[in-house]
């Protein structure tokens, strides 16, 4: 009888000195619009222009690039990135051309994901996009770049890739587009008005841990989110964990987690030469949004167990974080803003850093330890006041 005994304590201690495998994690970041150049403004390998005044990658991210550590790092790069200035541009108020350095040096700094569908990918026409889909598939460090393409299934094809133990699908739909199907070095891309269902079924259909669709859409300045675009939203993608990022209207908009998608509805700007400073705007209109979510894998999938909410200021030149009050009422807008979408709308516990945090319940991440929904902000009658004003595009 001693035998069988002794060899169940020998297995049970052979267990016990197994190594404990660490909970399999992933952190995502997702921030706006990007580009890097002035309105017209020529190219140069030296720096993007500012109202006429070059500015250096580096400068300009450089208060912002502690928080752009992730796994998944996703921008929406909104230029044409080349390094000619003989294409002529279409007949637009604003067309937008950033020198390929320059997004080189925003992968360097971490982004390493650049949807490049929005309404100025085709600012230089076929040639432009062309343009672009040559030198995002030549840079080092870049893991996606979907949205263009030289016929409608390649534009609508997902970018997938490996990163942090799972595999990442990434797709892109934006406004202004055309071009298809492009001639030879060309290119074009879909139109989210019309194809968003096509673009969304197809990375539904991809096999990855992760789906993240980027959308570019809807009024600009106006920070509530319509109830069209909520229901297409949340039913684009309700199999398996997945991210939507929206973009387009400058400010930033609610979260929400629909099932096991989260959805940000409007991330505002993050750098871009091209726009102006939103710190003329109301308090419902000042600020960028960078949003970090942390994914942990249970049951051999990924749910999303926290997100932080990062308000930022100076996205027309050097993108920061608000800090103290000032973030602390950007993300009390936030909260705002996310009551608008139902029970599923996130609501940010304030931090200490001018930051917000929402926790999943059960969240393991130890900044959750007695983490609780935060109280109607003191503030609310004036956030509200803003938030439900109509405002129009200022001067750049």
């Amino acid at each position: 009888m001693r035998k069988p005994i002794f060899a169940v304590v020998m297995l049970a201690l052979l267990l016990l000195a197994l190594p404990v495998r660490a909970e399999e994690r992933l952190t995502v970041v997702l921030v706006g619009d990007t580009g890097f150049n002035g309105p017209g403004a020529r190219v140069s390998a030296a720096g993007g222009f500012k109202r006429g005044t070059l500015v250096s990658v580096g400068d300009a991210t450089r208060a912002i690039a502690p928080w752009l550590e992730g796994d998944v790092v996703v921008a929406n790069l909104e230029t044409v990135v080349t390094d000619r200035n003989d294409i002529p541009a279409r007949e637009k108020m604003f067309v937008f051309r950033t020198h390929p350095a320059h997004v080189r040096g925003l992968v360097a700094r971490g982004i390493n994901v650049l949807p490049v569908a929005n309404n100025h990918a085709m600012d230089f026409g076929g040639a432009g996009a062309g343009e672009t889909l040559r030198h995002l598939r030549e840079m080092e460090g870049l893991r996606a770049w979907p949205g263009l393409g030289r016929d409608a299934d390649e534009a609508m094809r997902p970018h997938v890739f490996a990163a942090g133990g799972a595999t990442v699908a990434v797709s892109a739909v934006g406004n202004g587009g055309g071009g298809l199907p492009a001639r030879e070095a060309q290119a074009g891309m879909l139109h989210e008005a019309r194809d968003f269902d096509r673009v969304a079924a197809r990375l539904a259909a991809e096999a990855a841990d992760l789906r993240i669709l980027s959308v570019h859409y809807g009024p600009e300045f106006e920070p509530k989110t319509g109830a069209a675009d909520r229901a297409r939203f949340r039913a684009a993608l309700r199999h398996g964990t997945a991210i939507i990022a929206g973009h387009h209207q400058h400010v930033a908009r609610g979260v929400e987690l629909s099932g096991d998608t989260l959805i940000a509805y409007g991330l505002g700007n993050f750098l871009h030469l091209g726009t102006q400073d939103m710190r003329r705007f109301d308090i419902c209109r000042d600020f960028g949004l960078l949003l970090r979510a942390g994914l942990v894998k249970r049951g051999g999938a990924f749910e999303v167990e926290t997100v932080e909410a990062v308000p930022l200021t100076k996205m027309h030149v050097a993108p920061e974080p608000m800090t103290g009050e000032a973030g602390r009422l950007r993300v009390e807008v936030l909260n705002h803003l996310g009551t608008k979408l139902g029970a599923n709308g996130l609501q940010f516990a304030p931090q200490a850093d001018g930051s917000g945090l929402w926790c999943a319940a059960g969240a393991g991440d130890a900044r959750c330890k007695g983490w609780t929904a935060p109280e109607v902000s003191a503030r609310e009658g004036e956030i509200a006041a803003a938030c439900g004003k109509r405002v129009r595009r200022g001067s750049l």
